[in-house]
């Protein structure tokens, strides 16, 4: 992998990012293929010949989004009940909060490394 290849994918990270952002509805799995395809372009980078400095800034990016299902248990279902249904509803409201929240931290360190190596590089 050279330095422009690097450049495209990151930019590549940063348009993805928009795009899901921009419908305002973001699915767990965009955001995990996302992830998983960052995480392969990490280990690329660990393998290249790109200088130190890059892999060890690519290297420090750390996508925190994990997927925890909710449990549907009896206390789930008595809260559903006695709220008429605006427990899920907020619940469904964090959990986008939380995946957008991943997403814009993954645009914007994207953007900025990109931006890091086209003036350093």
């Amino acid at each position: 992998m050279d330095i422009e290849t690097c450049i495209n994918y990151l930019e590549y990270v940063s348009r993805e990012c928009d795009k899901y952002l921009k419908d305002n509805q973001v699915t767990d799995d965009e955001l995990v293929n996302l992830i998983i395809e960052f995480e392969r372009f990490q280990d690329q980078t660990r393998k290249s010949e790109l200088p130190v400095e890059i892999k060890n800034k690519i290297l420090e990016i750390k996508l925190n989004y994990s997927i925890k299902g909710v449990e549907r248990g009896n206390w789930y279902l008595m809260a559903a009940f006695l709220t008429f249904g605006s427990w899920a509803i907020f619940i469904h409201m964090r959990k986008q909060s939380n995946r957008k929240q991943a997403l814009n931290l993954l645009k914007f360190d994207a953007s900025r490394l990109s931006s890091f190596i086209k003036f350093n590089y």
